[in-house]
């Protein structure tokens, strides 16, 4: 028994955070479309649509993985159940053998009548005493007997609803799957057939890349002019340090709590090297992420900080460095800039307004570097959804 009420519990616990995943999922699912369908001002075939692609992909086999856990924990809890309607089952029918028991004992000591016999049969004032109390005792369990019956009865009762509710759901979540798949696969064949597009703009797409490239080695070699002062320095001058209030935590503190740089975004590129989409045997390096956004979207600071550059990178547009003591947020892709060097801002500061790329995207870059001029991924810093 105890054993069951352990598997009950942890079933209902992997229940609950089975059915908020796939809901959570549904809701990205929802959230991730409804900014890329309202993000561009042109449809051509590029590498941003293809990125939107890749997202949408991987939200519906996020949806699809937390589906199909959903699906193993309701069978376990279909199964569960079933034991529990066997075990209740079993339960009712010893009772009822044991009340059967009960009423022909009842039986062969007759009615109330014989009883009063029995009673006035005594030989003295104790044993009238003791034979009245198990009467007494006899009649209670009697009772007791059949409040149990009809307690396991309502008990099986609600396992049995209880048991069609899950295969229900079951029926419905493998329906629901049956359909995300379809979507994945009408997804992957679009994928298939723009790649297959884009294909024939390889001299375009190569142009692109090094555009891409030159305007990331711009600010690396910023980033590195400014770890490299940094360094030659014995501690920070009053300008360059960062007054944390006592609200606040200090940048280090807060890796994976970090506000987003926007009010409501999708990741379309993400940090690091991986294999070109289109283009074979090349690889691409992004050295932060980049974050789809609608029209006109500010840009926000992560932290409190110090602006300690603002420049045009080429194909980056406008740029905008803030320093948080041992650490520098990098905000590019900018068509308009608000802040000036110098400037101390706090915690949600709009810096800037998002630009429109090459593509008609817009979409804003965000990095994150150290004092030691690392590059560190941003993913790991934000706060997650």
């Amino acid at each position: 028994m105890r054993l069951f009420t352990i598997l009950f519990l942890t079933c209902i616990l992997q229940s609950i955070y089975a059915q908020e995943s796939v809901q959570e999922a549904k809701n990205k699912i929802a959230k991730t479309t409804a900014i890329l369908q309202n993000t561009t001002d042109k449809k051509e075939s590029s590498l941003s649509e293809l990125n939107d692609i890749e997202a949408q992909i991987q939200g519906l086999e996020h949806l699809l993985h937390q589906i199909n856990n959903r699906v193993i924990i309701t069978k376990k809890e279909a199964l569960l159940a079933s034991h529990n309607i066997d075990s209740l089952s079993n339960k009712v029918e010893i009772l009822k053998q044991e009340y059967a028991q009960l009423v022909y004992a009842s039986y062969k000591t007759g009615g109330d009548f014989e009883q009063l016999a029995y009673l006035l049969a005594s030989e003295n004032f104790s044993q009238f005493v003791r034979r009245a109390s198990y009467l007494e005792h006899y009649k209670e369990i009697r009772k007791k007997q059949i409040i149990e019956i009809e307690r396991t009865q309502a008990l099986l009762a609600n396992k049995k609803v209880e048991l069609e509710a899950r295969n229900k759901e079951e029926e419905t979540l493998l329906a629901e799957e049956k359909a995300q798949l379809t979507e994945l696969r009408l997804l992957e064949k679009k994928q298939s057939d723009l790649i297959a597009d884009l294909r024939n703009k390889e001299e375009y797409l190569k142009n692109q890349l090094n555009q891409e490239r030159e305007g990331l080695a711009e600010i690396q070699r910023q980033m590195l002019a400014m770890t490299t002062e940094i360094k030659t320095k014995k501690a920070l001058t009053k300008s360059e340090k960062v007054v944390v209030d006592n609200t606040s935590k200090s940048f280090n503190e807060l890796k994976g709590k970090l506000q987003w740089p926007v009010t409501e975004g999708v990741i379309t590129n993400r940090f690091g090297i991986r294999p070109h989409p289109v283009l074979e045997g090349v690889t691409i390096e992004n050295h932060g992420i980049d974050i789809r956004v609608k029209k006109n979207t500010k840009i926000k600071t992560v932290h409190q900080g110090v602006v300690t550059a603002v420049s045009k990178v080429p194909n980056l547009q406008n740029v905008v460095v803030l320093r948080h003591d041992n650490y520098f947020t990098v905000y590019s892709k900018l068509s308009k800039v608000y802040v000036k060097k110098g400037d101390r801002l706090p915690l949600n500061k709009s810096i800037g307004v998002v630009a429109k790329n090459k593509d008609g995207f817009y979409e804003v870059q965000f990095q994150i570097w150290n004092t030691d001029n690392q590059k560190l991924d941003p993913e790991q810093w934000l706060i997650q959804d």
